[in-house]
């Protein structure tokens, strides 16, 4: 008779749930599973904004867009390279990232991965062997010139766990070919921060560390009207997605659809105008 006996938590079913077996404790189980957060440290590419319930539609069509306009810029071999082409110092989390990329069935799938930020309206794709913030001034700057209309796009130069420490140790990483490379030229920046559901992380200290870690050592001024640069800081959860970017406010901020009514905008005013000098002529 006693060997029949188990000790308490043995075996699959437990006594005082009924005889079911115990529920696994998900917050144990890696990031990748379904439920967790898979977004990590060191990763870089797009964060894209859209309407809320249209995450995973919005996610794919980005990634066919940027495989569209990646091709262009990087060449028509862009989204060939092999599981062997990867970095010899690839981290555990990218290697899965990686195998999972090259599994997804949307055009480019080996280079964009939409991965879900847990926010609405927000879809982080995961970018392979590509520059986010040369990638996004390329098709913003071609879709203002053709007044399409298309998802809105934010370059990640890289992310960090979000607290302070590993934060500014990415901000050097980040920051440094746009204002510690070599022979840099004086030039004028912003900083612009966003923070979601986090409340670790201090807006103001931030800003300070970012104009800081700029600013070291050289002669670069804030800008907050017309700046060359703009560093933008987003703090998502657990995870601080950083990029360095120029153009934002010609290209409206990055946000396409203000692109897009822009140019609408001037067709409209262009044509009031030569409709106007006709009938002067008249």
């Amino acid at each position: 008779m006693g060997k029949n006996k188990r000790k308490a938590g043995e075996g699959g079913a437990d006594a005082g749930n009924g005889g079911k077996k115990a529920k696994t404790n998900i917050h144990k189980i890696g990031k990748y599973l379904p439920g967790g957060f898979p977004i990590d440290p060191k990763m870089k590419g797009v964060m894209v904004t859209c309407a809320r319930g249209r995450e995973t539609q919005a996610g794919v069509e980005a990634c066919d867009l940027l495989s569209e306009y990646a091709e262009k810029l990087y060449g028509p071999d862009f989204g060939s390279t092999d599981a062997a082409d990867a970095e010899e110092e690839e981290s555990i989390e990218d290697a899965i990232a990686r195998e999972v990329a090259q599994a997804k069935k949307t055009k480019g799938g080996k280079k964009f991965l939409p991965l879900m930020t847990g926010t609405d309206c927000v879809i982080f794709i995961r970018a392979m062997d590509i520059e986010p913030s040369s990638l996004c001034h390329y098709v913003l700057s071609d879709l203002q010139k053709s007044g399409s209309k298309r998802t809105r796009f934010i370059p990640v130069d890289e992310t960090s766990y979000a607290n302070m420490d590993d934060i500014e140790v990415m901000t050097a990483r980040v920051l440094k070919p746009y204002f510690h490379a070599e022979n840099q030229e004086p030039t004028t920046f912003r900083v612009i921060p966003k923070i979601r559901h986090n409340d670790k992380v201090d807006r103001e200290q931030l800003v300070r560390m970012l104009a800081s870690a700029a600013g070291t050592g050289q002669k670069h001024t804030v800008n907050l009207n017309a700046p060359h640069y703009v560093i933008l800081a987003e703090v998502i959860k657990s995870i601080c997605f950083m990029s360095v970017v120029k153009d934002y406010d010609s290209l409206k901020k990055y946000n396409i659809q203000s692109i897009f009514e822009a140019a609408c905008k001037k067709n409209a005013d262009d044509e009031e105008k030569l409709e106007q000098d006709a009938d002067g002529q008249e």
